[in-house]
């Protein structure tokens, strides 16, 4: 697919403590988690970076792909969306945590889809700055578009200790997509596109839900 003029982020600064090892780089069939998030945006057109820290950088560089640092070191996912957000070459980014096996081209594209609509809106006046998914009433700002509009409130929510992510959207102009859109538009399965991996037992479910997608084939 061609260039969209969109930048795809990896958050990938994590310290992964609950799961006792770097999840971006746990395999799920035959390839790393990481290197299946960069594939699927990579399908849906996206101009790639990870966005990680001093401890975890050197896992990822022959990945081949540019690496921002956290200018908020150990503050969790905000830092990597600011950081990302500051050295992305596009005045949107399109964000995955590293611990999504199942993430979905498809839903990549619809993002851009999105993106490029609230583009156009905006020459009207003022648009959305972030949109987001939502899977069985549960926000995934994880798995989301952002606007570079947005970093002021960001770096006052990042200088004033307030971490959680909806103190920040609280602050933006955010669409939020329904999952009955979501699977309208993309055909996938929102249950499993969003799941992510915090434990050992989540890892063990990701390799049993592989080895059924393998078996279906």
């Amino acid at each position: 697919m061609t260039g969209t003029g969109l930048t795809g982020v990896v958050l990938a600064g994590g310290g992964s403590r609950r799961m006792g090892q770097n999840k971006a780089l746990l395999a799920v069939g035959n390839e790393k988690v990481i290197g299946t998030i960069i594939g699927a945006m990579t399908e849906a057109g996206l101009e790639v970076i990870i966005a990680a820290n001093d401890q975890t950088a050197d896992d990822y560089r022959d990945l081949g792909r540019g690496i921002v640092y956290d200018r908020f070191p150990g503050q969790g996912p905000l830092s990597g969306i600011h950081a990302a957000l500051h050295a992305a070459k596009t005045p949107w980014i399109i964000v995955a945590a590293c611990d999504m096996p199942f993430v979905s081209s498809a839903l990549f594209r619809y993002l851009v889809k999105s993106v490029k609509e609230a583009e156009a809106e905006r020459a009207d006046g003022d648009s959305y700055q972030a949109i987001i998914p939502v899977e069985e009433g549960r926000v995934q700002p994880l798995l989301a578009a952002y606007h570079a509009s947005g970093l002021g409130a960001l770096e006052d929510a990042l200088g004033g200790g307030r971490l959680r992510m909806m103190d920040w959207l609280e602050r933006l102009r955010v669409r939020y997509i329904p999952e009955d859109v979501l699977v309208q538009e993309t055909g996938f399965e929102a249950g499993q596109v969003f799941f992510n991996m915090n434990h050992p037992e989540d890892y063990r479910a990701a390799l049993a839900k592989k080895r059924e997608e393998e078996a279906g084939d």
